[in-house]
């Protein structure tokens, strides 16, 4: 396969260089199928989660170094919705790059597919716990919060586990200490949490979002 097809590797390191060199509190949100840095498919996008405090920072910074704003994809008018306060998502491009960019750990609403934050002890967590790596990106999430965004995403916004979804979560379930994840898990899945964690251990994924759906024991 050629490799015009995908981004130079070398527009993604420096993108995260200039983030950690101007200070920006980010984490990277997701890298599925291990996509960074060299598979990045040209026209695809980089998510990030940035700091809300560093909204109006980000945006002076990535116009100065090049990058305009788009309107996001997700965009179609009365779709787009964020409630209780949440911050909308932003698009950016510079050249073939794309980056997704959300201020908050969120999910899209079973009613009318309107944007929701999740608990504010998990947004405090995606920064607080955030893990530093050896990788261009620097920062991922620790292994409890990007194992709640992935079920999150997977259950409200995506409506099924895919593949590198369920290979991930397994991962990242061998990872954790089941009771810690559990409180966490609590404050989005309620009573469902230990229903959901045992489905997830049982790699019975297909039966997840089913039974968090019907379940009625609040």
């Amino acid at each position: 396969m050629s490799d015009e097809i995908f981004i130079n590797s070398d527009q993604i390191v420096e993108l995260f260089q200039l983030l950690k060199n101007n200070n920006i509190d980010y984490v990277l949100l997701r890298n599925m199928n291990n996509e960074l840095p060299y598979k990045l498919r040209k026209k695809k996008d980089i998510d990030i989660l940035i700091n809300p405090a560093h909204k109006g920072l980000l945006n002076t910074i990535l116009v100065q170094n090049g990058w305009f704003k788009l309107d996001h994809p997700w965009d179609f008018g009365n779709n787009f919705k964020f409630l209780y306060s949440m911050d909308q998502f932003l698009m950016f491009k510079k050249s073939d790059l794309h980056l997704d960019v959300c201020f908050q750990m969120s999910c899209r609403s079973l009613n009318d597919g309107e944007w929701i934050p999740l608990d504010e002890s998990i947004q405090k967590s995606s920064f607080q716990n955030k893990r530093e790596v050896e990788s261009p990106w620097l920062y991922e999430l620790s292994y409890e919060d990007e194992l709640i965004h992935l079920v999150t995403r997977s259950i409200f916004d995506k409506k099924k586990f895919e593949s590198p979804y369920i290979e991930r979560i397994e991962f990242l379930i061998s990872k954790i200490k089941v009771d810690s994840f559990s409180e966490k898990c609590e404050k989005v899945f309620f009573k469902f949490s230990s229903s959901l964690i045992s489905l997830i251990e049982q790699k019975k994924f297909s039966e997840i979002r089913i039974k968090y759906l019907s379940f009625k024991d609040y």
